[in-house]
């Protein structure tokens, strides 16, 4: 097997890992230490180390083998675990990572911040005292021997499928050197079956080894820890005796359904990819089929095509699923975020994350991290103040910050809340005039006043940080949400706090829509943002607001909007739209029903054209635009406000 085909499954496991002990140190940090979590951050060095051997990445081997060395000493009681060795723990942590970036990025470990692995190693030898091993890790070398090195006796037989699983037998031998010296080795072939019976997959040799190491027991078997559960593996300490033969073979291990059920498949997300998009031709072809179809009308061709289209949901929905992660996927890096930026700006802010376990599409979820991270930036600098002036406010001296993520309506919803000082509306106002952004007697709303925050160039900033000040970032924030087919909205009261909320779409690639028509245009909305539709009498659609059962409806005309010539009627339509806690009308010429609308990116002719957030193929062949309800529903709310101003 060529390891190097496989490297990107131990790039995986070891960011995998190294979350993993992020999340156990900073858990420390809150709660204090406990065995269970000590226990976390050695095993995911451990591990780190032991795959990183199979692949000879000897400079991750080396670093990690003194991290773990100084872990070893937390366990057992020697060290405790003071914010010292948390940071420390954490920088060596970062250092892997960016390790592991180069064997991913198949560039130069050893040069690889080569000072600042020096001066790592350094602090950890402290904690190590004269300890040899430590001493030759800094220098680079092999760990040293010296003349107390035990001996140990090795049998190991392998399991059969071994090689199919994806290890290679030789490779765990050849880490064994990394700890101590091979005196010998014996093959044991008793169990190769005759020449026309071998399978060319299969492992069929046991080995004994005599191994010299001054490694305890427990170390040398957590070389083969990867292959133990399905495997023969005997370490024995000796004096001096002959060596045995491996032992005896072993009946293969056989999985039962309930293993099958709790094994995690790792599919690529482009082999999801072209799934989806076959399903999506499959939605669209249907489409076309219900259309035959209905002209015919024969009761059977229709109950054929009702049963199709069932599994064809079906199809989609499995599929759709393969692609939803937990947010957390987001999430876990926050707590690493709050601690240090509230350590470099010298506030004290506590973290809170609920709904981490709430399913997102995968593209989705890899899209949010850089939004989410400039608004928790931005409330940690903005927001949040010192502990002398919340004191000053009578608010306890610990800022908050609360990411929290939810289900609503068929989309998801992301609620970034901090309790600080909250948005001063008569300051972004101001430096919005001063900015040129908008005209000194302008009269807006206060929702109309925060979305200012969102516009190029804006900033309240006194001066210009490593956070925030050069007005760059909550532009980015709208832009990258909108790219998502999603919309933010903003809720916040001077002195108690802001709260910013994100809603999305499940999915970007497959929506149940409602379908409209303006003259010979056809317009697909997301069938979670409709809330009615309503009949109206051509006079009651020139109103300036509807008059939705008493309450004020502010509307577009999508003909005006668009430039389109309707089609003249005594009767034109409403579509009620809710998008949160807003709501608006969209007037069309005709309602034409609900569908399955697969979602195509819009050509470069419409790319940035605001209203639309893409396109999809109907039946017929004709191509329909998306609407964007939130950007309509915005210009729908200014349209309103600009008749209430006149």
């Amino acid at each position: 097997m060529d390891m190097n085909e496989h490297r990107h499954l131990l790039v995986q496991e070891a960011r995998e890992l190294l979350q993993e002990m992020q999340n156990a140190v900073l858990a420390i940090e809150q709660s204090g230490a406990d065995e269970e979590l000590i226990n976390a951050i050695f095993r995911a060095a451990h591990t780190i180390k032991g795959s990183s051997g199979l692949f000879g990445l000897d400079t991750i081997v080396d670093f990690t083998h003194v991290l773990e060395s100084v872990l070893v000493r937390v366990r057992g009681g020697e060290l405790g675990l003071d914010k010292t060795l948390t940071d420390l723990t954490l920088a060596c942590g970062d250092h892997i990572a960016g390790l592991i970036d180069c064997v991913e990025a198949e560039t130069e470990l050893e040069s690889y911040e080569s000072v600042r692995r020096l001066q790592l190693l350094q602090q950890l030898q402290v904690y190590l005292g004269v300890d040899p091993k430590a001493a030759a890790a800094i220098k680079g070398a092999a760990p040293q021997r010296s003349q107390a090195a035990k001996v140990f006796r090795l049998n190991l037989r392998f399991n059969a499928d071994v090689l199919t699983n994806g290890m290679d037998p030789l490779a765990f031998i050849q880490h064994l050197t990394t700890l101590g010296e091979i005196a010998s080795i014996t093959t044991d072939t008793s169990a190769l079956p005759a020449l026309q019976d071998i399978n060319p997959e299969a492992c069929y040799l046991a080995f004994a080894l005599e191994f010299h190491s001054t490694a305890d027991k427990a170390t040398i078997e957590s070389v083969f820890d990867f292959v133990r559960d399905d495997s023969v593996i005997g370490v024995e300490e000796v004096i001096s005796q002959p060596l045995a033969t491996a032992a005896e073979p072993v009946a293969a291990v056989q999985q039962t359904a309930n293993a099958r059920d709790n094994t995690l498949l790792k599919v690529k997300s482009s082999k999801l990819d072209e799934l989806i998009d076959v399903v999506g031709e499959l939605v669209t072809r249907m489409a076309g089929s219900h259309a035959a179809a209905r002209a015919s009308d024969p009761a059977v061709l229709k109950e054929l095509f009702e049963g199709m289209n069932e599994l064809v949901e079906q199809i989609r929905d499995r599929a759709l699923n393969l692609r939803m992660v937990p947010i957390g996927e987001v999430f876990q890096r926050f707590p690493r975020l709050v601690r240090d930026v509230s350590q470099e700006i010298g506030k004290q802010i506590d973290l809170t994350i609920n709904g981490a376990d709430t399913e997102l599409d995968k593209s989705m979820v890899e899209k949010l991290a850089d939004p989410l991270v400039h608004i928790v930036r931005n409330a940690m600098d903005h927001g949040i103040e010192t502990s002398e002036q919340r004191i000053e406010a009578g608010k306890p001296p610990r800022g908050a910050i609360a990411l929290n993520a939810f289900h609503q309506s068929g989309a998801v919803v992301i609620e970034i809340r901090d309790d600080g000082r909250g948005l001063n509306k008569a300051r972004i106002f101001q430096k919005a005039v001063e900015r040129g952004l908008i005209a000194n007697d302008a009269k807006l709303s206060d929702k109309e006043i925060f979305e200012l925050i969102f516009l190029p160039g804006f900033s309240t900033a006194e001066q210009v940080t490593d956070l925030s000040g050069r007005g760059v970032g909550m532009d980015v924030v709208r832009r990258n949400i909108d790219a998502l087919r999603g919309s933010i909205d903003i809720q916040s009261q001077e002195g108690c706090g802001t709260t910013m909320q994100i809603r999305l779409p499940l999915t970007l690639a497959i929506i149940d829509g409602f379908q409209v028509a303006v003259g010979d245009s056809d317009f697909v909305l997301p069938l979670n943002m409709v809330e009615e539709c309503l009949d109206l009498q051509t006079t009651a659609a020139h109103q300036k607001i509807f008059d939705l059962r008493g309450q004020p409806l502010p509307y577009i005309r999508l003909a005006d909007v668009f430039q389109l010539t309707p089609t003249p009627s005594q009767h034109q339509c409403l579509v009620v739209v809710k998008v949160g806690d807003s709501r608006a009308g969209i007037i069309v010429d005709r309602f034409v029903g609900e569908l399955q609308a697969v979602i195509k990116p819009l050509g470069q002719l419409l790319r940035g054209v605001s209203g639309f957030s893409g396109s999809t193929i109907l039946g017929d062949g004709r191509v329909a635009l998306l609407l964007d309800v939130p950007a309509l529903l915005t210009l729908a709310t200014q349209s309103e406000a600009a008749s209430a101003r006149a």
